[in-house]
């Protein structure tokens, strides 16, 4: 765990290239991809055969907030967005057993009614948070020790738009 690597996480998730990671557009899914570069860089396995686990939420009007969405169900939503969470794993001996690890790394987007600079970048909330889980994971697993319990590494889309997306790791892992 160094500055050094932990400052370079936060200023590439809160680069104005990403344009605020709000879920579901451009800039989420290129913070998606970077951080499951970073897990794959590092040596953390993907859960499930994949770092990336894709779902689907929408809206059925502007007041509304996201929820899950059936892809069958799109004519009624007035607005559908494809998110994706991030996940990878350290395996441990006790492969029934888990410990997750995790920070959403969505954020608000861009608001241009704002005067000036319109884009959120979000460093405090919540690439710092990011920043602090990818820390931790290398730290883990360079101590060379297999761990007692299998170690989950978790980043969230969708946790500005009031999803509860953490209930869909355990999905995963039943």
């Amino acid at each position: 765990i160094n500055v050094h690597s932990a400052q370079n996480y936060i200023e590439f998730l809160s680069d104005d290239l990403l344009e605020g990671r709000e879920a579901g557009t451009r800039g989420g899914e290129i913070a998606s991809l970077y951080i499951a570069s970073i897990l794959k860089q590092i040596g953390i396995e993907p859960l499930n055969n994949s770092y990336l686990q894709y779902f689907t939420v929408g809206k059925k009007n502007e007041k509304e907030r996201f929820l899950f969405a059936e892809e069958s169900d799109s004519e009624q939503w007035l607005e559908i967005r494809k998110m994706r969470n991030v996940s990878g794993k350290i395996t441990g001996e006790d492969t029934t057993q888990y410990v997750i690890i995790g920070a959403h790394y969505d954020h608000l987007g861009i608001d241009s009614s704002l005067e000036n600079d319109s884009i959120y970048n979000g460093a405090d909330d919540n690439a710092s948070g990011v920043s602090a889980v990818l820390q931790v994971a290398k730290a883990c697993l360079m101590t060379g020790v297999k761990p007692e319990r299998t170690i989950i590494f978790a980043f969230w889309d969708g946790e500005e738009k009031g999803l509860r997306v953490a209930a869909m790791l355990l999905e995963i892992l039943r």
